[in-house]
């Protein structure tokens, strides 16, 4: 943004030495320096309010970073209250790219427990949100079930496109991707990797 500080206002040749001068003069000049100081105010504010920092989160409201280069950053975890009944989870952008669920126990091993997931808060349309979601499935009776604009790849292990449920045959680790392009209207989802151990 350009400045509106205009030193060049300033007639730094008045007074005149030596003669005597209109107090006109005086208050031109006192008018200038009180305007650019006024501006002066306003833009350093603007810098402080808008600045990144390096002290401080900082949001850039969805402007576009370009022609960085990132080394040693990290990514957030988010890690969702484990379910003891029925639930429904949101895979909510805003928390960050990489978010996990435990299924739980329960008191019979065998109870059939639906955790079911939808997602919220994607960016915009024309940008790309991504989540990479971290389930430990602690019974196999535990079903996942997903909300109706989320497209599944083929490889999603126990997936059953006519009920929307993900069932696995090995309690364990199991990470899945989910991404979208539309803000959400359409969420594609893969697995990337099943029983860590």
């Amino acid at each position: 943004m350009a400045s509106n500080i205009v030193p060049s206002n300033i007639d730094g040749t008045y007074p005149v030495a030596g003669q005597d001068n209109s107090s006109q003069g005086f208050r031109d000049n006192f008018t200038t320096i009180k305007n650019n100081f006024t501006d002066a105010k306003a833009e350093i504010e603007d810098l402080q309010n808008n600045r990144a920092t390096t002290n401080a989160n900082t949001s850039f409201n969805d402007f576009v970073v370009s022609r960085a280069t990132f080394k040693d950053t990290a990514q957030t975890v988010f890690p969702h209250t484990t379910p003891t009944t029925n639930v429904t989870i949101p895979l909510n952008h805003e928390n960050g790219h990489y978010q996990t669920i435990t299924t739980g126990t329960s008191v019979d091993d065998s109870s059939t427990r639906v955790v079911s997931i939808t997602t919220s808060n994607w960016p915009a349309s024309g940008t790309l949100g991504r989540i990479i979601l971290d389930i430990t499935y602690e019974d196999t009776a535990h079903e996942v079930v997903l909300a109706s604009n989320v497209l599944v790849a083929d490889n999603v292990t126990g997936f059953n496109s006519g009920t929307n449920k993900i069932t696995v045959s090995d309690t364990g680790r199991y990470l899945y991707e989910f991404v979208t392009s539309n803000g959400g209207t359409t969420v594609l989802m893969h697995q990337l990797g099943k029983l860590y151990v």
